[in-house]
């Protein structure tokens, strides 16, 4: 892995759905099987991919597309406080709102208001791209911009399998990818304990 740092792609999506309903596509929206602390310790992910959006009060929703997580700002913050300690950590922040309905200017004060705090809160944290996933536009800009290859079912072939089973691709492709590797800073995978 010479050259490069394993990243979790949706690193927060290890956690149980908010509502009875999101569980029934689980595993569409699962891409990482284990906390945050255990991705770092025992399977060297080095970047971690953390999708929020907000509710109408402010309060930020951990998500992956329509699947919400169950999740507290107490635990969020936990676990970038362990993080920070760490000095070598990327970590990726997008705008999770897919459609023009929800990416609202309130929507967009809340995401910058929220990428600034964590920026200025965690200097040992190398936080990054500040996108959105309705228009792929920058909401907030990181200092940061480290190169990353994405490798992982929903942005590579074979596409039947595509969103739909993260695990299958994992299980079939990650090993070979990361053999391969990358000339990038950052290779994100789904499922960073299947290598």
């Amino acid at each position: 892995m010479d050259g490069f740092v394993i990243g979790s792609h949706n690193a927060w999506s290890y956690l149980s759905p908010r509502k009875w309903w999101m569980k029934v596509f689980n595993f569409m929206s699962k891409c990482q099987k284990y906390d945050i602390k255990t991705q770092y310790e025992e399977y060297n992910s080095r970047c971690f991919d953390l999708r929020v959006r907000f509710d109408e009060k402010g309060n930020i929703i951990i998500a992956h597309g329509l699947a919400e997580y169950k999740y507290s700002y107490d635990d969020l913050f936990s676990d970038l406080n362990y993080l920070k300690t760490k000095n070598d950590v990327y970590l990726r922040i997008l705008h999770e709102v897919r459609t023009k309905e929800a990416y609202t200017q309130e929507s967009i004060d809340n995401f910058k208001k929220f990428c600034k705090y964590v920026e200025m809160t965690y200097p040992t944290i190398k936080c990054w791209c500040g996108r959105n996933l309705y228009n792929w536009e920058i909401d907030y800009q990181f200092k940061n911009d480290p190169s990353c290859e994405e490798l992982y079912s929903s942005v590579c072939p074979p596409k039947y399998i595509d969103d739909w089973i993260p695990i299958l691709y994992a299980k079939l492709k990650n090993k070979e990818n990361i053999e391969k590797g990358t000339d990038k800073e950052i290779m994100l995978i789904d499922f960073v304990n299947i290598q």
